[in-house]
């Protein structure tokens, strides 16, 4: 396996997006121990964070193709917030296995952040209040969700957002991450919603720039299934960057959240993220 040395990677500039992943197989390969939940054998890494760089989001190797088309649906569907809407299931089926007896699916986080708890308007309000509050946060994981009969149990506990020098910095925290498929859905959505929340904040603070999204798993981990994958990256690490344009202000945050109400025809001819994420 490669071998590669990170210690030192900002004497010779930023730390691209791909030796972030990297670092994190590396990590998975070198440090990692065999465990077997719900009889399943994973190598796991316990206690884990990384970092990803601002706009750092798709993990697209060569030997774990990102699917981007089904990325893009995740994050339409995260946008609606409707905890009923299982149209996911059409494109991927584990999702069936998750949809609860009536009928909602409680890790489409959507729900938590844009639907009727509506958390991420009251971070923004929060934030708006106290520039250095440490209390922009949108909760997911509830004791509600441990207790309940249900195989969708969410993998994330919370999202914390702070203005630090003049950047917007998120913090995620989760339980459990599948380092293979999970991480790679997860970053790309997270990020694009702390991308959200920095023009959100924009028209109170004109200067703020977007931070370092900071993520946390207690269990970092890829299945066995996905082993010769995971020895495949750190063999012949190749990569392909996507690309993706970045949001262009407060106005369209406000259309992306309100897209699925209106025709997709009338997308303003500057919202080219917009145009990117509706694109198949």
């Amino acid at each position: 396996m490669v071998r590669r040395n990170f210690q030192n990677h900002q004497e010779v500039g930023p730390i691209t997006e791909e030796e972030v992943f990297l670092r994190i197989f590396l990590d998975l390969s070198e440090k990692g121990r065999y465990v077997r939940p719900r009889g399943q054998k994973v190598l796991e890494l316990e206690d884990y964070s990384y970092v990803l760089p601002p706009y750092a989001r798709f993990m697209n190797f060569r030997a774990r193709r990102l699917k981007l088309d089904y990325v893009k649906a995740e994050v339409q569907w995260y946008l609606k917030g409707d905890e009923s809407d299982t149209s996911i299931a059409e494109k991927a089926k584990m999702w069936q296995t998750l949809v609860n007896g009536d009928g909602t699916i409680n890790s489409n986080y959507g729900q938590y952040v844009f639907g009727n708890q509506n958390q991420f308007d009251r971070a923004v309000e929060t934030l708006v209040k106290d520039r250095d509050s440490r209390q922009g946060s949108i909760v997911i994981l509830s004791e509600r969700h441990l207790s309940m009969e249900t195989n969708d149990v969410p993998c994330t506990y919370a999202m914390n957002f702070r203005i630090r020098d003049n950047e917007l910095k998120m913090s995620v925290h989760m339980r459990s991450q599948d380092a293979i498929f999970g991480m790679g859905n997860d970053a790309p959505a997270f990020s694009i919603i702390h991308e959200m929340m920095l023009h959100a904040l924009t028209g109170w603070y004109p200067e703020l720039v977007l931070g370092e999204y900071h993520h946390i798993a207690d269990s970092l981990h890829v299945y066995e299934r996905h082993f010769d994958m995971l020895a495949s990256m750190l063999s012949e690490p190749r990569y392909s960057r996507v690309c993706c344009p970045r949001i262009s202000g407060s106005d369209e945050v406000r259309y992306l959240r309100n897209m699925h109400k209106v025709s997709s025809e009338t997308i303003p001819t500057d919202f080219g993220f917009t145009r990117w994420l509706l694109e198949v």
